[in-house]
């Protein structure tokens, strides 16, 4: 069975607006560490960026869905989500390596560069350094061989709702998935495993958008829901307590009425644009504004983190980036014609 069509974000600004929430969380928490700033209330603020990234796994895995509707070839699904995430990601771990520049952050906001030689520059490269025990070279790097495990299985799900598209085996799979994390996994251990749960809330979503034609819920409450379920996980955070966050929003979206004020959607738009270049990328930027101008005050290193990431972010888009998607896109093109 085939869906409605509703497959990308162009029409759909509240993917750019849970996107763009999802890595300022990111940005909010590494800034906020490194101003020494570790707790705001029983808010504990190195669990701000997890729940921005179980929220990237949500909007990753239904626009994947979408795109697979759109190109329905495995091959040539892979090779563009391939010329998508590591062009960037080779890139920003080669300047970082080459330049030394400390990008690792201490849950107390301390900066400092590591690397365990060339075999763990390699493992990031390749982007495997969950599959070899390998450290990261950025931060941020962590989630990334987690998004490349979920592109081998999207493919599998996709094909597998075109002949049964239906919310129950998803949702069979989804509860059994959650059950086994609970028993197997400790609170404090995070690996693909535990995110199958996060993602499968994505595919979720993408069924859910195909069978609700008219949404009738308010925009203004999807961010609501944001905040709400945001607080909730922050209560008792744990890599394996995002479940209900994930699964809240998966079933949610679909539900929600689009935004329609211009300035959110514009402003929405430009971050979701750039936020693949903005995660990976804005750690370079708190190393300038914490280790270069930690004697000035908070506004001015403020100013040196954001003004150099807008510069850095937007060149590597252009630079990097974009020609990667572009390549990858004709080079899938090409394959899917010849066969």
């Amino acid at each position: 069975m085939r869906t409605d069509g509703r497959r990308g974000t162009d029409e759909m600004p509240n993917l750019d607006l849970l996107r763009s929430i999802a890595v300022l969380l990111v940005v909010v928490e590494h800034m906020l560490l490194a101003l020494r700033i570790e707790r705001v209330g029983y808010w504990q603020i190195p669990w701000l960026g997890v729940v921005g990234v179980f929220m990237f796994f949500v909007h990753t895995s239904l626009v994947l869905m979408w795109s697979l509707d759109r190109h329905p070839n495995t091959l040539g699904f892979y090779i563009r989500r391939a010329f998508r995430i590591y062009p960037l990601a080779i890139a920003v771990v080669l300047i970082t390596v080459i330049g030394h520049i400390p990008t690792i952050q201490s849950p107390d906001g301390a900066t400092y560069f590591h690397t365990n030689g060339i075999r763990n520059v390699i493992a990031n490269i390749c982007l495997v350094q969950n599959l070899v025990w390998s450290g990261n070279i950025l931060g941020v790097m962590w989630t990334l061989p987690l998004e490349v495990d979920m592109y081998f299985l999207l493919p599998f799900l996709y094909f597998f709702l075109q002949e049964n598209f239906s919310l129950w085996p998803l949702l069979a799979l989804w509860a059994a998935t959650v059950a086994y994390d609970r028993t197997a996994f400790a609170s404090n251990v995070s690996g693909f495993g535990v995110c199958i749960p996060y993602f499968l809330a994505g595919v979720i979503a993408y069924v859910l958008f195909a069978k609700v034609k008219k949404p009738k819920l308010p925009a203004f409450l999807m961010p609501v829901l944001i905040f709400v379920l945001l607080a909730l996980f922050m209560i008792h955070p744990a890599w394996r307590s995002g479940w209900y966050l994930t699964f809240a929003l998966g079933v949610g979206l679909p539900f929600f009425r689009q935004i329609r004020m211009k300035w959110l959607i514009r402003s929405s738009h430009e971050i979701a644009k750039y936020s693949y270049g903005i995660y990976l990328a804005h750690a370079w930027c708190i190393s300038l504004g914490v280790n270069y101008l930690h004697n000035d005050n908070p506004a001015i290193r403020l100013a040196a983190i954001l003004v150099p990431m807008a510069v850095i972010v937007v060149a590597l888009h252009f630079a990097v980036e974009k020609p990667g998607i572009e390549f990858g896109a004709k080079l899938a093109r090409k394959w899917t014609r010849s066969h």
